[in-house]
């Protein structure tokens, strides 16, 4: 971006500059200008939003750090282009404040654009970020269910399942604590997947919405019956077919 504004104020010429001496001259200056002044405002502007945000104060002392700090910089500028172009020193009119306020007017929409693009990368894009896929390879809010097979784990959803490399507890760990119980040694199941309870002689079985079944140990009935997921009544009878 110092190169770019640089090279266009050198193609400008602002102020005159562009009478200075040989278009080269002219365009290496500005762009070690803008070099310079990204590397002073640029820095000292990133550590106030760091310190205040993106309060208004930020902005007043953004703004007060530019008009402070352009004294300094305008005697850099002013000590480079008169080693460039001697002549400018004997130029009526060109005194330090006209020197300083056309510093400044070059500076303050640099600093400006700089700070509202830090400003909106800083911005959340909206809601609270998913959580990262991670072990299951999607989002915990995705997951319909888990199921134990062999050494792997199965993880349901209502885009279909996959099979990841790990062992039961390792899969139920990477849910985070997201809204659902243990039903079974093999099975998980989120509490948004229970479309109802099925009993199938002495024992339930959970049916998913995503037309699973889920098997209900006898340990997890009490468990299930506190969650309130029995109440949702049945969704199949016995003799329909359920997968194990």
């Amino acid at each position: 971006m110092a190169t770019a504004i640089g090279g266009f104020l050198g193609l400008l010429g602002p102020f005159g500059s562009f009478l200075n001496g040989p278009f080269w001259q002219v365009v290496a200056y500005w762009v070690a200008l803008a070099w310079l002044g990204f590397a002073v405002f640029g820095g000292g502007a990133a550590l106030i939003l760091r310190r205040l945000g993106s309060r208004p104060l930020a902005w007043v002392a953004i703004a007060l750090y530019v008009a402070v700090l352009s004294v300094p910089f305008g005697v850099v500028s002013w000590t480079l282009a008169t080693s460039l172009w001697p002549r400018l020193r004997h130029v009526p009119g060109l005194t330090p404040l006209v020197w300083y306020l056309e510093g400044l007017t070059i500076t303050a929409p640099q600093v400006a654009l700089f700070v509202v693009m830090r400003t909106r990368r800083r911005k959340p894009s909206g809601g609270p970020p998913s959580p990262a896929p991670g072990l299951l390879g999607v989002a915990p809010g995705e997951v319909l269910c888990l199921q134990m097979e062999d050494h792997y784990v199965r993880v349901h959803t209502a885009r279909g399942s996959s099979l990841v490399l790990a062992t039961f507890a390792q899969g139920v760990a990477a849910l985070g604590g997201a809204p659902g119980l243990r039903v079974h040694r093999s099975w998980w199941v989120a509490e948004k997947a229970v479309a109802g309870v099925v009993a199938d002689g002495r024992n339930l079985r959970l049916v998913l919405t995503n037309g699973l079944s889920a098997p209900v140990a006898r340990s997890s009935v009490a468990a299930v019956r506190q969650a309130g997921w029995l109440e949702r009544g049945p969704a199949a009878s016995a003799s329909d077919s359920v997968i194990a």
